[in-house]
């Protein structure tokens, strides 16, 4: 019974650790397909040296303990989608595709939030640290999200 709890906690702790990498991708890291609508935006700490949103446990006197960073809150865009288990690979689904209990899990799908000029393609964090690559730009600025065009940020999610 202890190797059972033992080896779905390592299980967890795996899939965690692996989530945590998979939310932190780069902005403009793949072809946008469609827009995200950044329609759910919170605030919620994030490690920048980690790339990843550490749980409440994992921050001590505002530092990440996993890289002692400081953590910082970020405007964060939230999405959720099911991931499954009966494709082989790990898949995304925009809902519990098989009804098999355990295959399907719900899980929040998190992207930093920037702010773009449509003209220069200046971007940043807060829309007042943009700096338009010449004076004279008169783009528009958009808010976004890093994952924009990617399931379940926009794009198409995988059959």
């Amino acid at each position: 019974m202890k190797r059972i709890a033992l080896a779905s906690v390592a299980a967890a702790l795996a899939c965690g650790l692996s989530l945590a990498q998979d939310m932190g991708g780069g902005m403009g890291s793949k072809p946008q397909e469609k827009a995200c609508d950044v329609s759910k935006v919170e605030s919620r700490d994030y490690c920048a040296t980690c790339k990843a949103w550490p749980a409440s446990d994992q921050i001590d006197k505002g530092n990440c303990k996993t890289c002692k960073s400081k953590v910082e809150k970020a405007e964060t865009c939230v999405k959720t989608c099911f991931t499954c288990k009966m494709h082989g690979a790990p898949t995304r689904h925009s809902k519990n595709c098989c009804g098999a209990k355990g295959c399907c899990t719900e899980i929040p799908v998190l992207a930093l939030v920037a702010y773009k000029c449509d003209a220069c393609g200046a971007k940043a964090r807060k829309e007042t640290d943009v700096k338009h690559a010449t004076e004279t730009c008169a783009g528009k600025i958009a808010k976004t999200c890093e994952q924009s065009g990617a399931f379940p940020h926009g794009g198409e999610e995988s059959k």
